[in-house]
Protein backbone atom coordinates (compact mmCIF):
# COMPACT_ATOMS: atom_id res chain seq x y z
CA UNK A 1 0.00 0.00 0.00
CA UNK A 2 1.79 3.34 -0.94
CA UNK A 3 2.28 5.02 1.83
CA UNK A 4 0.31 8.28 1.33
CA UNK A 5 -2.35 7.29 -0.62
CA UNK A 6 -5.13 9.91 0.11
CA UNK A 7 -5.07 13.97 -0.69
CA UNK A 8 -6.39 16.19 2.06
CA UNK A 9 -8.66 17.05 -0.61
CA UNK A 10 -11.13 18.12 2.31
CA UNK A 11 -8.97 20.28 4.78
CA UNK A 12 -6.81 23.49 3.84
CA UNK A 13 -5.08 24.43 6.97
CA UNK A 14 -4.42 28.01 7.47
CA UNK A 15 -1.10 28.30 8.62
CA UNK A 16 -1.41 31.60 10.58
CA UNK A 17 -4.40 30.27 12.85
CA UNK A 18 -4.64 26.71 12.54
CA UNK A 19 -8.01 26.38 11.27
CA UNK A 20 -9.77 24.36 9.22
CA UNK A 21 -11.73 25.96 6.34
CA UNK A 22 -13.60 23.37 5.50
CA UNK A 23 -15.50 20.55 7.50
CA UNK A 24 -12.50 17.99 7.45
CA UNK A 25 -14.81 15.28 9.56
CA UNK A 26 -17.51 14.34 7.31
CA UNK A 27 -16.96 11.22 5.93
CA UNK A 28 -15.45 10.54 2.42
CA UNK A 29 -17.82 10.62 -0.09
CA UNK A 30 -20.58 10.97 2.65
CA UNK A 31 -23.96 13.62 1.89
CA UNK A 32 -21.77 16.16 3.49
CA UNK A 33 -25.10 18.51 4.14
CA UNK A 34 -26.58 15.81 5.92
CA UNK A 35 -23.78 15.19 7.96
CA UNK A 36 -23.30 18.46 9.23
CA UNK A 37 -26.35 18.82 10.55
CA UNK A 38 -26.19 16.06 12.34
CA UNK A 39 -23.05 16.46 13.98
CA UNK A 40 -22.74 20.06 13.98
CA UNK A 41 -22.36 21.36 17.19
CA UNK A 42 -25.81 23.80 17.40
CA UNK A 43 -27.23 20.12 17.59
CA UNK A 44 -25.34 18.75 20.26
CA UNK A 45 -27.15 18.46 23.65
CA UNK A 46 -24.23 19.40 26.97
CA UNK A 47 -24.70 16.00 28.90
CA UNK A 48 -26.34 15.99 32.16
CA UNK A 49 -24.12 15.88 35.30
CA UNK A 50 -25.10 12.67 37.22
CA UNK A 51 -25.72 13.38 41.17
CA UNK A 52 -22.61 12.83 42.87
CA UNK A 53 -22.44 8.67 43.92
CA UNK A 54 -24.43 8.29 41.50
CA UNK A 55 -23.21 6.71 38.49
CA UNK A 56 -25.19 6.44 35.32
CA UNK A 57 -26.39 3.00 34.02
CA UNK A 58 -25.04 1.94 30.54
CA UNK A 59 -27.07 -0.21 28.05
CA UNK A 60 -27.41 -3.92 28.73
CA UNK A 61 -26.26 -6.22 25.96
CA UNK A 62 -23.62 -8.49 27.01
CA UNK A 63 -23.58 -10.59 23.91
CA UNK A 64 -22.66 -7.05 21.84
CA UNK A 65 -19.70 -6.87 24.74
CA UNK A 66 -17.13 -8.83 23.15
CA UNK A 67 -14.95 -7.90 20.07
CA UNK A 68 -13.33 -10.71 18.20
CA UNK A 69 -9.77 -10.47 17.13
CA UNK A 70 -9.72 -13.77 15.55
CA UNK A 71 -9.55 -15.55 12.44
CA UNK A 72 -7.35 -12.96 11.13
CA UNK A 73 -8.98 -13.82 7.80
CA UNK A 74 -11.91 -11.63 8.65
CA UNK A 75 -9.53 -8.65 8.12
CA UNK A 76 -7.28 -10.12 4.95
CA UNK A 77 -9.42 -7.61 2.34
CA UNK A 78 -8.97 -4.04 0.95
CA UNK A 79 -8.51 -2.20 3.68
CA UNK A 80 -9.05 1.74 4.15
CA UNK A 81 -6.15 4.06 4.04
CA UNK A 82 -5.24 6.29 7.28
CA UNK A 83 -5.41 9.59 5.24
CA UNK A 84 -2.52 11.91 5.62
CA UNK A 85 -1.73 12.92 9.11
CA UNK A 86 -2.00 16.56 9.19
CA UNK A 87 0.20 18.37 12.12
CA UNK A 88 -1.68 20.70 14.38
CA UNK A 89 0.65 21.34 16.81
CA UNK A 90 3.21 20.32 19.43
CA UNK A 91 4.58 20.92 22.86
CA UNK A 92 7.71 20.03 24.83
CA UNK A 93 7.86 18.01 28.49
CA UNK A 94 10.80 19.35 30.40
CA UNK A 95 13.25 17.37 32.61
CA UNK A 96 10.67 17.60 35.07
CA UNK A 97 8.02 16.61 32.54
CA UNK A 98 6.42 19.56 33.22
CA UNK A 99 3.85 21.11 29.81
CA UNK A 100 5.88 23.67 27.88
CA UNK A 101 4.28 25.26 25.20
CA UNK A 102 7.01 25.35 22.81
CA UNK A 103 9.51 23.46 20.92
CA UNK A 104 12.29 23.34 23.05
CA UNK A 105 13.27 19.87 22.58
CA UNK A 106 12.66 19.67 19.19
CA UNK A 107 15.92 18.22 17.77
CA UNK A 108 17.93 18.12 14.22
CA UNK A 109 19.73 15.01 13.02
CA UNK A 110 23.18 16.09 12.11
CA UNK A 111 24.80 12.55 11.97
CA UNK A 112 24.09 12.20 8.10
CA UNK A 113 21.55 9.31 8.13
CA UNK A 114 20.87 8.77 4.64
CA UNK A 115 23.12 5.86 3.60
CA UNK A 116 24.27 2.59 5.77
CA UNK A 117 27.48 3.27 7.13
CA UNK A 118 30.07 2.32 10.18
CA UNK A 119 29.46 3.45 13.21
CA UNK A 120 31.01 3.95 17.07
CA UNK A 121 28.78 5.05 19.46
CA UNK A 122 29.00 3.57 23.29
CA UNK A 123 25.52 3.48 24.28
CA UNK A 124 27.13 3.14 27.97
CA UNK A 125 28.72 6.51 28.36
CA UNK A 126 27.64 8.60 31.19
CA UNK A 127 24.99 5.90 32.26
CA UNK A 128 25.52 6.89 35.45
CA UNK A 129 24.11 10.13 34.79
CA UNK A 130 21.07 8.98 33.51
CA UNK A 131 18.17 10.33 34.84
CA UNK A 132 15.20 8.12 34.38
CA UNK A 133 11.82 8.64 34.16
CA UNK A 134 9.62 8.44 37.45
CA UNK A 135 7.23 5.15 36.19
CA UNK A 136 4.38 6.14 38.63
CA UNK A 137 4.35 9.58 38.08
CA UNK A 138 4.25 8.97 34.01
CA UNK A 139 1.63 6.81 35.10
CA UNK A 140 -0.57 9.25 36.63
CA UNK A 141 -0.02 11.55 33.48
CA UNK A 142 -2.48 9.79 31.84
CA UNK A 143 -4.19 12.06 29.14
CA UNK A 144 -3.45 15.49 31.09
CA UNK A 145 -0.10 16.62 28.16
CA UNK A 146 -2.47 16.23 25.51
CA UNK A 147 -5.44 18.03 27.52
CA UNK A 148 -3.06 20.95 28.21
CA UNK A 149 -2.40 21.44 24.64
CA UNK A 150 -5.87 20.74 23.65
CA UNK A 151 -7.11 23.50 26.45
CA UNK A 152 -4.49 25.83 24.71
CA UNK A 153 -5.68 25.46 21.39
CA UNK A 154 -9.24 25.20 21.21
CA UNK A 155 -9.44 27.22 18.06
CA UNK A 156 -7.91 24.18 16.21
CA UNK A 157 -11.07 22.41 16.71
CA UNK A 158 -13.31 24.77 14.79
CA UNK A 159 -14.95 23.94 11.59
CA UNK A 160 -15.98 26.36 8.91
CA UNK A 161 -19.62 26.27 10.60
CA UNK A 162 -18.42 27.35 14.38
CA UNK A 163 -15.20 30.25 13.81
CA UNK A 164 -16.29 32.46 15.72
CA UNK A 165 -18.66 31.20 17.60
CA UNK A 166 -18.13 29.60 21.55
CA UNK A 167 -16.90 26.63 20.69
CA UNK A 168 -19.30 23.31 21.93
CA UNK A 169 -17.21 20.13 21.17
CA UNK A 170 -13.92 19.13 19.52
CA UNK A 171 -15.52 17.45 16.28
CA UNK A 172 -13.31 14.71 16.45
CA UNK A 173 -14.80 11.07 17.08
CA UNK A 174 -11.55 10.08 18.80
CA UNK A 175 -8.47 11.80 21.50
CA UNK A 176 -5.71 10.00 22.32
CA UNK A 177 -1.74 9.01 22.37
CA UNK A 178 -0.08 7.78 19.20
CA UNK A 179 1.32 4.73 21.75
CA UNK A 180 -2.43 3.32 22.28
CA UNK A 181 -3.46 3.45 18.60
CA UNK A 182 -0.11 1.40 17.71
CA UNK A 183 -0.87 -0.62 20.32
CA UNK A 184 -4.36 -1.68 18.60
CA UNK A 185 -2.59 -1.88 15.26
CA UNK A 186 -0.38 -4.43 16.36
CA UNK A 187 -2.92 -6.75 18.57
CA UNK A 188 -4.13 -9.00 15.38
CA UNK A 189 -0.64 -10.09 15.36
CA UNK A 190 0.41 -10.09 19.50
CA UNK A 191 -0.65 -12.50 21.54
CA UNK A 192 2.13 -12.12 23.86
CA UNK A 193 0.84 -9.94 26.17
CA UNK A 194 -2.46 -8.32 27.16
CA UNK A 195 -3.49 -4.57 27.23
CA UNK A 196 -6.07 -2.46 29.40
CA UNK A 197 -7.73 0.62 27.46
CA UNK A 198 -10.56 2.71 29.08
CA UNK A 199 -13.03 4.79 27.42
CA UNK A 200 -14.53 7.87 28.30
CA UNK A 201 -17.26 9.67 25.64
CA UNK A 202 -17.60 13.60 27.08
CA UNK A 203 -18.98 15.86 24.41
CA UNK A 204 -19.60 13.40 21.20
CA UNK A 205 -15.53 12.82 21.55
CA UNK A 206 -14.46 9.63 22.49
CA UNK A 207 -11.15 9.99 25.02
CA UNK A 208 -8.97 6.53 24.75
CA UNK A 209 -6.29 6.19 27.91
CA UNK A 210 -3.96 3.15 28.11
CA UNK A 211 -3.69 1.71 31.75
CA UNK A 212 -1.03 -1.05 32.48
CA UNK A 213 -1.93 -4.60 33.16
CA UNK A 214 -0.72 -6.06 36.18
CA UNK A 215 1.15 -8.39 33.89
CA UNK A 216 3.28 -5.89 32.27
CA UNK A 217 3.71 -3.90 35.65
CA UNK A 218 5.12 -7.42 37.43
CA UNK A 219 7.54 -7.89 34.51
CA UNK A 220 8.49 -4.23 34.99
CA UNK A 221 9.07 -4.50 38.72
CA UNK A 222 10.97 -7.30 37.96
CA UNK A 223 13.40 -5.87 35.07
CA UNK A 224 17.30 -6.64 36.13
CA UNK A 225 19.74 -3.75 36.06
CA UNK A 226 20.55 -4.65 32.71
CA UNK A 227 17.20 -4.48 30.94
CA UNK A 228 17.05 -1.23 32.46
CA UNK A 229 20.69 -0.57 30.77
CA UNK A 230 19.37 -1.63 27.61
CA UNK A 231 16.18 0.71 27.90
CA UNK A 232 18.01 3.51 28.57
CA UNK A 233 20.60 2.73 25.62
CA UNK A 234 17.61 3.47 23.19
CA UNK A 235 17.57 7.58 24.74
CA UNK A 236 21.82 7.31 24.34
CA UNK A 237 21.40 6.52 20.71
CA UNK A 238 18.96 9.71 20.06
CA UNK A 239 21.67 11.70 21.93
CA UNK A 240 24.61 10.45 19.57
CA UNK A 241 22.41 11.44 17.00
CA UNK A 242 21.00 14.84 17.37
CA UNK A 243 22.16 18.34 17.26
CA UNK A 244 23.55 20.33 20.65
CA UNK A 245 24.09 17.12 22.79
CA UNK A 246 26.78 16.17 24.68
CA UNK A 247 27.48 12.41 25.08
CA UNK A 248 29.64 13.23 28.21
CA UNK A 249 26.17 14.29 30.13
CA UNK A 250 23.81 12.11 30.91
CA UNK A 251 20.42 11.74 29.29
CA UNK A 252 17.53 13.18 30.79
CA UNK A 253 14.90 10.35 29.89
CA UNK A 254 11.69 12.85 31.13
CA UNK A 255 12.38 15.45 28.31
CA UNK A 256 10.28 15.18 25.21
CA UNK A 257 9.07 16.53 22.03
CA UNK A 258 5.22 16.04 20.73
CA UNK A 259 3.38 16.80 18.03
CA UNK A 260 -0.02 16.49 17.59
CA UNK A 261 -1.63 14.66 14.57
CA UNK A 262 -5.27 14.87 13.13
CA UNK A 263 -6.25 12.03 10.38
CA UNK A 264 -8.96 9.84 9.77
CA UNK A 265 -9.43 5.97 9.04
CA UNK A 266 -12.22 5.64 7.12
CA UNK A 267 -15.55 7.30 9.35
CA UNK A 268 -13.35 7.48 12.32
CA UNK A 269 -11.21 10.96 12.76
CA UNK A 270 -8.53 11.01 15.76
CA UNK A 271 -6.90 13.32 17.38
CA UNK A 272 -3.50 12.11 19.17
CA UNK A 273 -0.06 12.87 20.48
CA UNK A 274 2.85 11.47 19.50
CA UNK A 275 6.82 11.91 20.95
CA UNK A 276 9.11 12.60 17.77
CA UNK A 277 12.73 11.50 17.69
CA UNK A 278 13.98 14.50 15.59
CA UNK A 279 14.37 15.94 12.15
CA UNK A 280 16.49 16.44 9.01
CA UNK A 281 17.47 20.39 9.42
CA UNK A 282 17.71 20.61 5.61
CA UNK A 283 14.10 18.98 4.58
CA UNK A 284 12.74 20.93 7.71
CA UNK A 285 10.65 24.32 7.22
CA UNK A 286 8.01 26.09 9.05
CA UNK A 287 5.46 26.36 9.22
CA UNK A 288 4.56 22.46 7.57
CA UNK A 289 1.71 20.53 7.68
CA UNK A 290 3.10 17.17 8.12
CA UNK A 291 6.42 14.97 9.32
CA UNK A 292 7.46 14.23 6.29
CA UNK A 293 11.21 15.87 7.42
CA UNK A 294 11.34 13.99 10.75
CA UNK A 295 13.36 10.70 11.49
CA UNK A 296 12.35 8.26 13.41
CA UNK A 297 15.51 6.63 15.28
CA UNK A 298 15.69 3.07 16.65
CA UNK A 299 18.10 0.57 18.20
CA UNK A 300 18.30 -3.23 17.92
CA UNK A 301 20.81 -5.90 18.56
CA UNK A 302 23.34 -6.85 15.12
CA UNK A 303 21.53 -9.10 12.87
CA UNK A 304 24.06 -11.92 13.85
CA UNK A 305 21.74 -15.17 13.05
CA UNK A 306 18.86 -16.08 11.55
CA UNK A 307 16.92 -15.50 14.44
CA UNK A 308 18.04 -12.02 14.85
CA UNK A 309 16.64 -11.19 11.12
CA UNK A 310 13.33 -13.25 12.06
CA UNK A 311 13.21 -11.01 15.45
CA UNK A 312 13.86 -7.70 13.46
CA UNK A 313 11.17 -8.49 10.84
CA UNK A 314 8.59 -10.25 12.80
CA UNK A 315 8.31 -7.98 15.93
CA UNK A 316 10.04 -4.88 15.48
CA UNK A 317 9.29 -3.85 11.80
CA UNK A 318 5.51 -4.18 12.80
CA UNK A 319 5.75 -1.82 15.71
CA UNK A 320 7.97 0.58 13.53
CA UNK A 321 6.05 0.96 10.68
CA UNK A 322 2.88 1.61 12.56
CA UNK A 323 4.24 4.10 14.79
CA UNK A 324 5.86 6.29 11.71
CA UNK A 325 2.62 5.45 10.03
CA UNK A 326 0.58 7.02 11.86
CA UNK A 327 2.14 10.61 12.02
CA UNK A 328 3.55 10.00 8.29
CA UNK A 329 7.19 10.03 9.06
CA UNK A 330 8.78 8.59 6.25
CA UNK A 331 12.37 6.40 7.59
CA UNK A 332 13.35 4.97 10.34
CA UNK A 333 17.63 5.04 11.61
CA UNK A 334 18.30 1.88 13.25
CA UNK A 335 21.23 1.67 15.32
CA UNK A 336 22.23 -1.61 15.60
CA UNK A 337 24.41 -3.05 18.52
CA UNK A 338 26.27 -5.76 20.23
CA UNK A 339 25.54 -7.12 23.43
CA UNK A 340 28.12 -4.56 25.32
CA UNK A 341 25.87 -1.30 23.77
CA UNK A 342 28.43 -0.41 20.66
CA UNK A 343 26.48 1.02 18.00
CA UNK A 344 28.67 -0.80 14.95
CA UNK A 345 26.37 -0.23 11.75
CA UNK A 346 23.69 2.64 10.89
CA UNK A 347 20.87 1.38 8.58
CA UNK A 348 18.03 3.78 7.43
CA UNK A 349 14.93 1.97 6.63
CA UNK A 350 11.94 3.47 4.41
CA UNK A 351 8.68 2.89 5.76
CA UNK A 352 6.81 2.54 2.72
CA UNK A 353 8.97 -0.61 2.50
CA UNK A 354 8.72 -2.45 5.78
CA UNK A 355 5.64 -3.74 4.75
CA UNK A 356 6.87 -5.91 2.34
CA UNK A 357 9.86 -6.83 4.36
CA UNK A 358 7.47 -7.98 7.30
CA UNK A 359 5.19 -9.66 4.62
CA UNK A 360 6.23 -13.19 5.50
CA UNK A 361 4.53 -12.45 9.44
CA UNK A 362 1.79 -9.85 8.77
CA UNK A 363 0.13 -7.59 6.75
CA UNK A 364 -0.69 -3.73 6.88
CA UNK A 365 -4.41 -4.04 5.90
CA UNK A 366 -5.21 -6.51 8.18
CA UNK A 367 -3.96 -4.12 11.05
CA UNK A 368 -5.78 -1.49 9.32
CA UNK A 369 -8.89 -3.40 8.91
CA UNK A 370 -8.86 -4.30 12.71
CA UNK A 371 -8.13 -0.98 13.53
CA UNK A 372 -11.15 0.54 11.78
CA UNK A 373 -13.48 -2.30 12.88
CA UNK A 374 -12.48 -1.68 16.70
CA UNK A 375 -12.75 1.64 16.49
CA UNK A 376 -16.21 1.01 15.01
CA UNK A 377 -16.97 -0.97 18.17
CA UNK A 378 -15.91 1.16 20.74
CA UNK A 379 -18.56 4.16 19.42
CA UNK A 380 -21.15 1.15 19.59
CA UNK A 381 -20.60 0.29 22.84
CA UNK A 382 -19.45 3.85 24.30
CA UNK A 383 -23.05 5.75 24.74
CA UNK A 384 -23.02 7.36 28.35
CA UNK A 385 -21.88 10.85 27.33
CA UNK A 386 -19.92 11.68 30.70
CA UNK A 387 -16.51 13.16 31.92
CA UNK A 388 -16.72 10.49 34.79
CA UNK A 389 -17.85 7.73 33.52
CA UNK A 390 -15.65 4.81 32.14
CA UNK A 391 -15.91 1.75 30.00
CA UNK A 392 -12.76 -0.66 30.49
CA UNK A 393 -11.75 -2.58 27.47
CA UNK A 394 -9.42 -5.61 27.71
CA UNK A 395 -7.50 -8.10 25.82
CA UNK A 396 -5.90 -11.11 28.06
CA UNK A 397 -2.09 -12.36 27.50
CA UNK A 398 -3.54 -15.52 25.72
CA UNK A 399 -4.25 -13.64 22.82
CA UNK A 400 -7.99 -14.08 23.19
CA UNK A 401 -10.80 -11.42 22.26
CA UNK A 402 -11.75 -8.13 23.71
CA UNK A 403 -13.68 -8.03 26.35
CA UNK A 404 -15.75 -4.55 27.59
CA UNK A 405 -17.24 -3.44 31.14
CA UNK A 406 -18.88 -0.40 31.95
CA UNK A 407 -17.29 0.67 34.79
CA UNK A 408 -19.72 3.86 35.80
CA UNK A 409 -18.12 6.79 38.34
CA UNK A 410 -15.00 4.04 39.50
CA UNK A 411 -12.68 6.43 40.53
CA UNK A 412 -9.64 4.47 40.00
CA UNK A 413 -10.27 4.33 36.44
CA UNK A 414 -11.44 7.50 35.77
CA UNK A 415 -9.09 10.12 33.55
CA UNK A 416 -10.17 13.41 32.27
CA UNK A 417 -9.50 15.69 34.75
CA UNK A 418 -12.22 18.02 36.04
CA UNK A 419 -9.75 21.00 35.09
CA UNK A 420 -10.34 20.08 31.42
CA UNK A 421 -14.02 19.03 31.24
CA UNK A 422 -15.24 22.13 33.37
CA UNK A 423 -12.95 24.56 31.53
CA UNK A 424 -12.32 23.18 28.48
CA UNK A 425 -15.80 24.43 26.37
CA UNK A 426 -16.20 27.34 28.78
CA UNK A 427 -16.63 30.20 26.74
CA UNK A 428 -13.86 28.66 24.34
CA UNK A 429 -13.38 30.61 20.84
Amino acid sequence: MPFREEKLATIALNFGTGNLSLDPFAPDGANKVEYKRKSSPENYQPHKRHRRGRSPQAPSNPQHNEFHVHPRSQYNHASPALRSPLFIGDFSLDGRRRFCHDQRNLHFITVDWKDSKKASFDLSVSYDKVVRKNVDETRNEKLDRLLEWIMLNTSKFHTQQTAGRPLQCLSTDFVCFRGLVTELLCTPYEGREGWIICATRFRNTIYLCAYETPERQAQREAETDQQKKICSWGYKFEQYMTDGSDVKEGVNENEEYCCVMRSRLDSHSIVYGAEVDGADPVRYKTPHSDLQAFVELKTSKELATDRDQYTLHRYKLIKWWSQSYLVGIPRVVCGFRDQDGIVRTLKTYEVKDMPQLGLDYWKSGVMLNFLNKFLGFVKRIVQVDDPESVYMFERHRDGGNITCKFLGHDSQWTFLPKWYYEKVFDGAV
